[in-house]
């Protein structure tokens, strides 16, 4: 989880959490902690889009992230039309996320055993052959290249 219920009541207020909590129709059923189900909410949609560059779980939250879930996760608690103030956030927060996507925007991850920034997820790229080296893995040999007529 990249936030705690004490983050969202030390940004939003311990007093508009608990008003959010109880918004929350009560139909009778098992009781639900509505907060830990928006911070997981939170979590999974920012999973969703920065699993494809870091390795995830994350060594550890960066404060952005931590701000991105708590307004992610606010906008998911309310039950009904929440404001345009906390829509805005929301919106901005899935932005932000979005250029992290596009590799427009990073993470300022640190690996917890040495403090360095985490760079990205390696991507499988196809190797190159450096020049002047014989390639022996393609569809022809060097037999059959060397009986077609060269290009000088």
């Amino acid at each position: 989880m990249y936030a705690t219920e004490a983050d969202l009541k030390r940004r939003f207020g311990a007093q508009q959490i608990e008003n959010l909590k109880l918004m929350v129709p009560d139909d009778g059923s098992e009781t639900v902690d509505v907060v830990q189900t928006a911070l997981q909410d939170a979590t999974e949609e920012i999973n969703g889009y920065i699993g494809g560059r870091y390795p995830l779980p994350l060594p550890n939250v960066p404060s952005n992230l931590n701000r991105i879930a708590c307004d992610i996760a606010r906008y998911r608690l309310y039950f009904e039309q929440p404001s345009e103030h906390v829509t805005k956030l929301y919106d901005d927060a899935i932005a932000f996320l979005k250029r992290v996507q596009d590799k427009k925007a990073d993470l300022q991850i640190q690996d917890a055993e040495t403090q360095e920034i985490v760079e990205d997820q390696p991507k499988n790229k196809p190797s190159t052959v450096p020049i002047g080296t014989t390639y022996t893995g393609g569809v022809f040999g060097d037999s059959t290249l060397d009986m077609m007529p060269s290009m000088k």
